[in-house]
C-alpha cells in the first residue's frame, strides 16, 4: 500500500511577514558567518602558518559537529522545541565568530568552527520545521525560502569577508556575531504551526522504508560530497591560480548565483512533478560538471563549469529533501530532514578530509574526477530503486 502523508491539523500562519523574515534572516546570518572562513581559509593558514592538511580539518570538524546536532538534537524540534533550538544557534553562532577574532592557534581555530558547527546542526532544520508548519500542502515552496536563505548567506558571506578584511582583519567575524545577537533578540515574535498529536514514533529504519524516502535522502546527500571538497579546497584553488580573497568571495558568488535564481523554480517543480525523477535527471546531467572543476586551465574557466554545475545543483538538493517531506510524517518533519543532512554531512567530511591529500598529492584534476565518480554511485542506486518511487508521489 502506497504511503501518504498525514495533513497537518492546523495551521498557524503568521500574520506578517515580520516572523518569516525572522526566521531567514536568521538562517542567511549563520551561512554568511560560514562563508565568511569559507573565503579566508587560505589567508588563515598563511597567516597563523598552519599546515595543508590543516584545511581538511579546519573544513571537517564543522561537518562533523553539524552531524552530531542533526542526529540526535534536531529531532527535539519535532517535540515543540524549535525556538529554542534557533535561539541556541543564534548564541553559539554569536560566540563562534567572536572567538575566530582572538584564535591564533590551530585548536582554537578548529574549536571555534566546532562551535559554528554545532549552531548549524541544531537550528537550521528546526528552522525548516517551522517553514513547513506554516506552509504544509506545499513542501517544496516552504524548503526553497530556507535554501535560498542558506545560500544567500553562504553567497554573501565570501565577499563580505574578502571586502571586510581589507579594512580590518577582526572586522568579517564581528559584522555577523552582532546581527546574529540582533535576530536573536527578535526571535519571541516567531510562533511555529501546530501539528496533530503525534502516533508512534517510526525508528529511523522505518522511516527509510516509505516509498520515496530512501530515495530522496541519497540525491539529497548525495551533492554534499562535492560540498566538503569544494569548502575545503576552493580558497586554496583559487589561490594557486592567481586569486585574491576578494575574487575568491566573488568567484564564489558567481558559481553559486544560478543555485538562488533557479531555486523557487526548483521548488515550484518539485510540488508539481515527482521530486526524485527530477533530482535524479539534474544529477545526472551535473556530473560531467564535477569533474570539469578539475580540468579548467585557469579562473574564468573554473567560474562557468562551476556557475553550470550549480544551475544542475538547484534541481537536486531541494527536490530531494521536498521528496523527504511530502512522504514523512508530519510529528517527524525535522527528524526526517535532519536525516537527510545528516548523511549528506557525513559525505561532506569524507569530502573535507580527503580533498586536502589529493589536492596536494594529484592536483585538481585527480581530485575532482575522484570527485565525480563518487557522487555518481548515488543517482545508479536511485535509478536501480527506481519502481519503489516511481508512484510514490
Amino acid at each position: 500500500m502506497r504511503h501518504r502523508p498525514v495533513p497537518f491539523f492546523r495551521v498557524h500562519r503568521p500574520a506578517s511577514r515580520l516572523p518569516r523574515l525572522v526566521l531567514l534572516a536568521y538562517v542567511a546570518t549563520l551561512t554568511s558567518g560560514i562563508g565568511v572562513v569559507f573565503a579566508l581559509l587560505a589567508e588563515i593558514q598563511d597567516r597563523y602558518g598552519f599546515p595543508t592538511w590543516s584545511l581538511g580539518l579546519l573544513a571537517g570538524i564543522p561537518f562533523a559537529m553539524t552531524l552530531f546536532g542533526n542526529l540526535w538534537l534536531v529531532p527535539l524540534a519535532d517535540r515543540g522545541w524549535e525556538v529554542r533550538l534557533i535561539a541556541a544557534g543564534c548564541v553559539l553562532v554569536a560566540a563562534s565568530l567572536l572567538w575566530m577574532v582572538f584564535a591564533t592557534t590551530l585548536w582554537q581555530w578548529v574549536s571555534a568552527r566546532a562551535v559554528m558547527g554545532l549552531a548549524e546542526g541544531i537550528s537550521v532544520n528546526a528552522a525548516r520545521r517551522v517553514m513547513l508548519s506554516w506552509d504544509q500542502d506545499r513542501q517544496g515552496r516552504a524548503l526553497s525560502h530556507v535554501m535560498m536563505a542558506v545560500i544567500g548567506g553562504i553567497l554573501l558571506g565570501p565577499p563580505l569577508g574578502g571586502a571586510l578584511n581589507q579594512i580590518n582583519h577582526a572586522a568579517p567575524f564581528l559584522v555577523p556575531a552582532g546581527i546574529a545577537l540582533l535576530v536573536l533578540s527578535l526571535l519571541p515574535i516567531v510562533r511555529p504551526g501546530e501539528y496533530p498529536p503525534s502516533p508512534a514514533r517510526l525508528s529511523r529504519r522505518s522511516l527509510t522504508a516509505i516509498p520515496g524516502f530512501a530515495s530522496g535522502l541519497m540525491l539529497g546527500a548525495s551533492n554534499w560530497l562535492y560540498i566538503g571538497v569544494i569548502d575545503t579546497i576552493w580558497a586554496r584553488y583559487m589561490t594557486d591560480l592567481g586569486a585574491g580573497p576578494l575574487l575568491i568571495g566573488l568567484g564564489f558568488l558567481i558559481i553559486a548565483l544560478p543555485t538562488v535564481v533557479l531555486t523557487p523554480v526548483s521548488g515550484k517543480l518539485a510540488d508539481r512533478t515527482n521530486p526524485v525523477r527530477l533530482a535524479l535527471v539534474a544529477a545526472i546531467l551535473g556530473l560531467p560538471l564535477v569533474a570539469a572543476y578539475g580540468l579548467a586551465g585557469g579562473i574564468p574557466a573554473l567560474l562557468v563549469v562551476g556557475a553550470l554545475h550549480s544551475a544542475c545543483w538547484a534541481f537536486v538538493s531541494l527536490p530531494a529533501q521536498a521528496a523527504v517531506a511530502k512522504v514523512a510524517p508530519p510529528g517527524q518533519t525535522a527528524e526526517a530532514q535532519g536525516m537527510v543532512q545528516a548523511s549528506g554531512l557525513t559525505l561532506a567530511a569524507v569530502g573535507a578530509f580527503a580533498a586536502a591529500p589529493l589536492y596536494e598529492a594529484g592536483g585538481p584534476a585527480v581530485l575532482f574526477i575522484a570527485t565525480a565518480a563518487a557522487i555518481a554511485t548515488f543517482p545508479m542506486i536511485v535509478y536501480s530503486r527506481r519502481d519503489k518511487w516511481r508512484t510514490a508521489f
